[in-house]
């Protein structure tokens, strides 16, 4: 089973992109509402889009995917203390995530920019006394209380997490698909150990064929047993593919040579005419179907589902 912690770490091995970006500025509109200003205010440069002052920022400052989606844990703390009932400026919400962003750099790492290098990273739309008093009431409202759980960011990060998880799952189960494969050899070991003993047919396609069929094949010993229904008290010499030693009389005679030697005469029986002329006899190694040749090719049409 792949766990949260297996998945945080492949993410933060991502490069930043688009997608998150525009995740934390989605996060950080979701806090506080903006009050539209009915007349414009010429003296003041209006501020640019959310996620365009996020992209600059991330741009400028460098920063590493861990520390800056680990702002989105501070987010979320700061969604459940502001009231929901509370309007900002326009660029209250590119304050929100530039506080956010110091602690987290501030946090996480032993060396951060100072406020005065994040105040160029603005571009001129935050001053250095602005910045530091942002960071002072981010703490007030944390209560100093800046610390980051493995469980904050899993929640946190969901949005990215459950994909992560979901790939690195199927790619464990097809490592341990290629990993247990057998060979080519134990496969045909397996062919071989688990060939049915029955001579029927099956119309399923998981049972192989069978070799031959005792309906359309006549063997040595099935003759023999016809024989012997035959003739149960005389024992007969089973001929042998037309061997003169082994040859059999022609059961109209009158007389039937036993295994002594001797003569004997019997009665009229009515006999059926087993002679070689007359008996078909196939060869003792019957032709083997063309779809049981096993090959390396064709083995695996067996085992289709």
């Amino acid at each position: 089973m792949i766990s949260d912690y297996d998945a945080l770490l492949q993410f933060n091995k991502r490069p930043i992109s688009q997608e998150m970006i525009q995740f934390l500025a989605t996060s950080t509109a979701s806090i506080i509402q903006i009050r539209q200003t009915s007349t414009p205010n010429h003296g003041f440069n209006r501020p640019p889009d959310l996620s365009t002052f996020i992209k600059n920022v991330v741009i400028q400052s460098n920063v590493q995917t861990p520390t800056l989606m680990a702002t989105s844990v501070y987010l979320n703390k700061l969604r459940n203390i502001i009231p929901r009932n509370v309007y900002g400026i326009e660029t209250t919400r590119h304050r929100i995530f530039l506080g956010c962003l110091i602690l987290a750099a501030k946090t996480l790492n032993d060396s951060s920019p100072w406020n005065k290098h994040w105040t160029t990273y603005t571009e001129g739309l935050l001053r250095v006394r602005e910045v530091n008093t942002i960071e002072r009431e981010l703490l007030e409202y944390f209560n100093w209380d800046v610390r980051i759980t493995t469980h904050d960011l899993v929640d946190a990060l969901s949005y990215f997490l459950v994909p992560i998880k979901e790939q690195l799952f199927r790619q464990k189960r097809q490592e341990l698909l290629l990993f247990n494969a057998p060979s080519p050899g134990q496969l045909k070991e397996y062919i071989n150990h688990r060939r049915p003993v029955s001579h029927s047919r099956s119309s399923s396609t998981m049972s192989v064929p069978s070799l031959a069929s005792m309906v359309t094949v006549s063997t040595t010993d099935s003759r023999s047993s016809v024989t012997s229904k035959l003739l149960p008290s005389v024992p007969l010499v089973q001929p042998d593919n037309f061997n003169k030693e082994n040859y059999v009389p022609s059961m109209n005679s009158s007389y039937v040579c036993n295994k002594f030697g001797t003569q004997e005469k019997v009665g009229s029986v009515d006999y059926i005419d087993i002679s070689p002329q007359n008996l078909q006899i196939t060869p003792h190694k019957p032709a083997v179907h063309q779809r049981l040749n096993f090959t390396r090719k064709g083995w695996s049409s067996f085992f289709k589902q």
